[in-house]
């Protein structure tokens, strides 16, 4: 065993982890106050890794991280890092002699903190709204956009350091080959600190696994800059969004494959 690791297994019973039961030591002996790694082989619907997150967070870790081997394109629940995203039915990737691995942050020499990704859920929907200050986005409470989830082809993912929601990507796919991002958000209290290249990155490795060509959004115009660092172009030919006190310039990206991470 590596030198001040400890290994805590966890015991899973009944559909989507109803039971939990950590096995060895007492975890509130050993989770209080340090840095925990989650691992698991797969996520398929991504709701027992949930739940063995939320039971690890209740112990008071000073972060989480996580991996799985196997991440579905639907799970709930998107790990820290994971070796490969595949679609219900793709098999292929286990012909592979060398697995990938593929992260929420751009690379080890990227410092970046350690987060999860969880598509809304109940859960989310009783905890007080991200307040952004844009008027247009903040209307919407956890609850619309639940409801939007449930009628429409949008879906809206959370991005969770340990117990604090530190942003969302909202997003859905237009056609055969393009994916839009519909809300990109940081709590302004958390910007600055790599929470919005986590989403625009996950935003690609979703477009790249549905085949896309290009991602879109509209950006705020004072945030093109910060899109145009991400490989974003102004559309052509494409005039200003004016909506409430903001002015929103169409924006898109060409999805490449086979490429280095997005830092």
């Amino acid at each position: 065993m590596i030198e001040g690791v400890r290994l805590l297994p966890i015991e899973v019973d009944g559909d989507a982890g109803k039971s939990i039961r950590f096995l060895g030591e007492d975890p509130k002996d050993v989770i209080p106050g340090q840095s925990v790694l989650l691992l698991d082989g797969a996520a398929h619907s991504g709701k027992m890794m949930s739940r063995c997150a939320d039971e690890v967070l209740l112990r008071g870790p000073s972060e989480l991280s996580s991996y799985v081997l196997v991440l579905k394109r639907g799970s709930s629940f998107i790990p820290t890092l994971w070796g490969m995203m595949i679609d219900e039915t793709d098999r292929a990737y286990f012909l592979l002699n060398k697995i990938p691995n593929n992260r929420l942050h751009a690379e080890a020499s990227y410092p970046q903190p350690l987060v999860q990704l969880r598509k809304l859920n109940e859960n989310h929907v009783a905890r007080p709204a991200l307040v952004s200050g844009v008027k247009s986005i903040d209307r919407m409470t956890w609850s619309d956009r639940r409801f939007q989830m449930k009628t429409s082809n949008t879906c809206t993912y959370v991005l969770e350091k340990a117990q604090a929601i530190v942003g969302f990507l909202t997003i859905h796919f237009s056609g055969l080959d393009e994916l839009v991002i519909d809300e990109i958000v940081i709590d302004p209290e958390h910007q600055r600190k790599g929470y919005g290249g986590v989403l625009l990155r996950f935003a690609d490795t979703l477009a790249r696994q549905a085949d896309c060509r290009v991602v879109k959004l509209n950006a705020i115009e004072r945030g093109t800059e910060f899109y145009k660092g991400f490989k974003y172009r102004l559309v052509p030919d494409r005039e200003p969004i004016s909506l409430d006190d903001e002015v929103y310039r169409p924006m898109e990206r060409a999805v490449l494959y086979h490429q280095s991470p997005l830092r």
